[in-house]
């Protein structure tokens, strides 16, 4: 809870046990007319309204996945209830008087304030969730030989490629003493095919469709498994864990999670029917965790081996 909504309860049990002391000084002695007046606003406007003005606040936005629509008025809306109650209270022997009028308003206005803040807050269309993003596997960086590049980078990175620069006009290379030679020469493959009287465009062509043949080879007979996918709906074995899977299924796909739950929602989540229904965002949203947090941390300990982003 946030200082003011945490401050609404804690105004609502001061103003019970106020409430609670005025009645017992009732029922010892005779009292003024205030007292009753006090004794009535402490549990309605006091009690009650506070608890649920607290509540209401934390619990309903988040039962229903939604952020409070305007949270910057909770503040006002404390110190216009709370003053509003007080000073009915201290001038309600006045009345009829401006300054109980006042008050009054003051109660009036932190009522409308809560009803217009939550009513809004929950007839506002739900947003869609966020669809989250696959992990994709790192593409492989692309090798590009040019004009430029060292002949001896590449004997050195693209052996595969020697029979293409000898039954291309290399020939020389065929011998390994000479390749050794070339290797520790400052030469690009342009000046090399200057000298030899070769057409450059070509040989760096036919050296890329071969280092692109290369690679799609090594690719072919060692397949990279298929990056994982997060499914929506019922959560599967070697799924990613997102905000929309359901806690209960999460528990009974990756049992290890259990500790990360624990950690943020504490023991009593097992035993809360919620866990069959309530996804990592709503829950979240309920005890006010950081959702990629928790999200995070679900994923290393189900072993899926990827940050959740």
């Amino acid at each position: 809870m946030d200082r003011y909504t945490k401050g609404f309860v804690l105004a609502s049990l001061i103003y019970f046990f106020l409430a609670a002391i005025l009645g017992i000084w009732m029922g010892l002695a005779e009292t003024g007319e205030w007292v009753k007046f006090a004794h009535i606003h402490f549990n309605l406007l006091g009690f009650m309204a506070m608890m649920i003005y607290g509540v209401g606040y934390f619990i309903l936005p988040r039962f229903n996945a939604r952020n409070l629509k305007w949270p910057q008025l909770v503040p006002f809306h404390f110190y216009c209830a709370n003053l509003g109650l007080i000073g009915m209270v201290f001038t309600s022997s006045e009345r009829p008087s401006a300054g109980f009028a006042l008050f009054a308003l003051l109660s009036v206005v932190s009522v409308f304030l809560f009803a217009i803040n939550l009513g809004v807050t929950l007839a506002a269309p739900q947003e869609p969730e966020e669809e989250e993003e696959s992990i994709q596997a790192e593409p492989e960086p692309k090798i590009v030989i040019t004009a430029e590049t060292r002949m001896g980078e590449v004997l050195t990175k693209w052996p595969q490629t020697l029979d293409i620069l000898v039954n291309n006009g290399f020939q020389p290379l065929a011998d390994a003493e000479h390749r050794e030679k070339v290797k520790g020469l400052p030469v690009t493959l342009g000046m090399a095919c200057e000298r030899h009287g070769l057409d450059a465009d070509l040989i760096v062509s036919l050296l890329n469709k071969a280092v692109a043949s290369i690679a799609s080879e090594k690719r072919a007979a060692h397949p990279q498994p298929a990056p994982l996918q997060t499914i929506q709906g019922k959560l599967q074995q070697g799924d990613v864990i997102g905000q929309q899977h359901v806690i209960g299924d999460i528990l009974t796909v990756y049992p290890a999670t259990e500790k990360v739950f624990k950690k943020y929602y504490g023991s009593a989540c097992f035993s809360c029917p919620g866990q069959a229904t309530e996804s990592v965002r709503q829950s979240a949203m309920m005890h006010n965790v950081d959702e990629k947090n928790i999200l995070a941390e679900l994923n290393e300990v189900a072993g899926i081996g990827h940050e959740y982003i």
